[in-house]
């Protein structure tokens, strides 16, 4: 009897094992929001220029229900005026998602979790004066998110740049010598799961 025991209870272990690694672990995503210069703003420091015109999109893949790679590509349009500057970044970043050790997604139901980022990019930045400005970022960021249903949730985004070499002031004038720079950025949006599985590593958790 206590060899069936046993038995029924390594084969319900197992079962229960393989099932909870069948998630799927690649996610495409996509959002718009707005961004706002930290530093670097104008030579003055007194116009202030934001982006209204921010966008993202890109693919994330979940090694584990923890621990995954996100690739971004991001662009922004700073305006003051008739004065602007635009700037485009690739970024490869490292995600870990929080919510799951501070036991999130259980706490509230399954209905929240909450990512978090970090990670270095490349890219440049233009405008009237200085049509090609190639750049390097570092970032990191936090990412609140909903679930919709098993495939698609709605999240908002923190992001903080740090741009390693500008020679463009946000407002669009010229620097003149290589500086650093820095922004904000508030993105919304959608992530979607990619495959057959009925759960996806955010909600595997």
């Amino acid at each position: 009897m206590k060899r069936i025991f046993f038995a029924l209870l390594l084969i319900t272990t197992i079962s229960q094992a393989q099932y909870r690694f069948r998630y799927d672990k690649l996610f495409m995503e996509g959002g718009v929001g707005m961004a706002v210069p930290l530093t670097q703003l104008s030579q003055s420091g007194k116009e202030k220029p934001l982006s209204l015109v921010h966008g993202q999109g890109g693919f994330r893949y979940m090694f584990t229900e923890n621990v995954g790679v996100m690739g971004l590509l991001s662009f922004d349009q700073f305006n003051k005026g008739i004065k602007k500057s635009d700037q485009l970044i690739g970024s490869v970043e490292l995600c870990y998602n929080l919510g799951n050790l501070i036991e999130l997604s259980s706490n509230t139901g399954g209905q929240f979790g909450l990512l978090v980022h970090a990670g270095a990019g490349a890219g440049v930045m233009s405008s009237q004066y200085f049509n090609r400005d190639k750049i390097g970022a570092l970032m990191i960021g936090a990412r609140p998110y909903i679930f919709i249903n098993e495939k698609v949730s709605f999240f908002a985004d923190l992001t903080y740049k740090s741009i390693l070499s500008q020679k463009i002031y946000y407002n669009g004038n010229l620097i003149g010598k290589d500086v650093t720079g820095s922004n904000l950025g508030l993105t919304f949006g959608f992530m979607v799961a990619l495959g057959q599985n009925r759960f996806h590593a955010d909600s595997a958790y």
